[in-house]
């Protein structure tokens, strides 16, 4: 596809690559940064680099979401643990000492992963950060809380871990693209 660019903008144009009003003496859009009086070269380079940003945008909006789903999905398995507590202790009297604290936790991570949209690794680190916490306060309680359901602890540990994985590699596409 050949684009038809015009070498330099006259007075009270508009900016090829974004639309926004242009006056001659600009060298740079003010609006998108497009090199008005570069060369062509320059400013096929600007228009391909912007077809990239939206490719990577694509993927970076995926990777958000991959992010947050993340802390919303332990969120929805830290109420199911409630759940399954609650009918298997029912007679017991301490049982809202082991529900309570479950949902709460999956309040926390449903509130970080609301805000995981806008500081995904910043969320994800506290949600590890929050599970590890309580894992050592219920091991300090009760030594025998360490070792049972060791399986499901590592297991969400690491589903945390792959998804700071994901925030690191959004940070990166932030850094590429400067998107702030």
């Amino acid at each position: 596809m050949e684009n038809v660019i015009p070498a330099e903008a006259k007075a009270d144009e508009f900016c090829y690559a974004c639309a926004s009003k242009v006056v001659n003496d600009d060298v740079y859009c003010t609006s998108c940064g497009y090199p008005l009086k570069g060369s062509e070269f320059d400013q096929r380079t600007f228009m391909a680099r912007q077809q990239n940003v939206h490719i990577d945008m694509a993927e970076f909006n995926q990777k958000i979401r991959r992010a947050g789903n993340t802390l919303y999905y332990l969120a929805g398995l830290f109420v199911v643990f409630a759940l399954v507590s609650f009918a298997v202790n029912k007679d017991n009297p301490n049982v809202l000492g082991i529900v309570i604290p479950l949902f709460i936790l999956a309040a926390l991570f449903l509130a970080l992963g609301a805000y995981s949209r806008k500081k995904p690794l910043a969320c994800l680190v506290s949600g590890l950060a929050l599970y590890i916490i309580v894992q050592v306060l219920l091991a300090i309680s009760n030594p025998i809380n360490l070792a049972s359901g060791i399986i499901w602890k590592i297991l969400i540990i690491g589903y945390l871990i792959n998804g700071i994985k994901s925030a690191i590699e959004i940070e990166k596409i932030k850094k590429e693209n400067n998107i702030a």
